[in-house]
């Protein structure tokens, strides 16, 4: 399957599951870093549209602390929107998996 049928398919799932605007929860699991934790809450809430409200960003750290699961619910507008918030986080070193 080629980029632009994945992209399609991806857009298609996320439009079938949510109603757009939404407020999309997820977590993003990655290693317990002051430096790791800003850039994740940076990537999430870097559109203007994804306005950080309280209790937007919850942390959840492991039993031996080594990592932490950060959970997010993000104002997104449409799937592209998911999309790029997804594509932002995967892009930090320290991150993961994102659920």
């Amino acid at each position: 399957m080629s980029h632009t049928e994945e992209r399609a398919r991806a857009i298609a799932l996320l439009e079938a599951n949510h109603a757009f605007p939404t407020d999309y929860p997820l977590s993003v699991i990655a290693r317990n870093a002051d430096e790791v934790a800003a850039r994740v809450v940076a990537a999430a809430f870097e559109d203007a549209a994804a306005q950080q409200p309280a209790g937007a960003h919850q942390t959840l750290p492991s039993s031996g602390g080594k990592y932490v699961s950060h959970r997010l619910t993000i104002h997104c507008e449409d799937a592209e929107h998911v999309l790029r918030v997804y594509a932002r986080l995967r892009a930090i070193d320290g991150v993961l998996t994102i659920l």
